[in-house]
């Protein structure tokens, strides 16, 4: 009896240290909810178009969500994925509504996102695509996002 507790203790002490590295790895990653500033601007000038605050929820599955500070647009829907070496990448859609509230535009963002060595704020660059009603292209602008994490996948 001794010796099968011994073992049991044994395998648990293995387990778990084995464990560690692969929950410490998981820690560093895009998983969880995102404060984040977006800056929209002309890529062919620099002049800043809009910036606004949004909620980004990175998902194990690897689908996100997102929410802005502004009536003129609804919330994304899209997928992201790991790039390597500490970079993802993501393409999600929101629809823009004008000042009354009807339909302006889908929106078609794209994303390269480096995550920084402690896991907790992220840069990236990326670009957003308006297209109309008929799937017709009406505007182009350059992204840059700044973010902090608010809560990481492991709370």
């Amino acid at each position: 009896m001794k010796i099968n507790m011994f073992r049991i203790c044994a395998m648990l002490a293995i387990s778990l240290t084995a464990s560690i590295p692969v929950l410490q790895a998981q820690q560093h990653t895009l998983e969880g909810v995102w404060n984040v500033s977006v800056t929209v601007t002309d890529c062919n000038t620099g002049a800043i178009i809009r910036t606004v605050h949004s909620l980004q929820a990175y998902h194990h599955d690897g689908t996100l969500g997102e929410t802005a500070n502004t009536a003129l647009r609804g919330p994304s829907e899209g997928v992201w994925s790991a790039a390597g070496g500490g970079t993802y990448d993501d393409s999600f859609y929101f629809y823009r509504y004008t000042s009354t509230g009807t339909f302006a535009s889908l929106a078609h963002g794209t994303d390269t996102i480096t995550l920084d060595q402690d896991a907790g704020h992220y840069t990236s660059v990326g670009k957003v695509q308006d297209f109309d009603a008929n799937g017709n292209l009406i505007s182009t602008g350059c992204v840059i996002h700044t973010a902090y994490r608010l809560i990481d996948s492991e709370q």
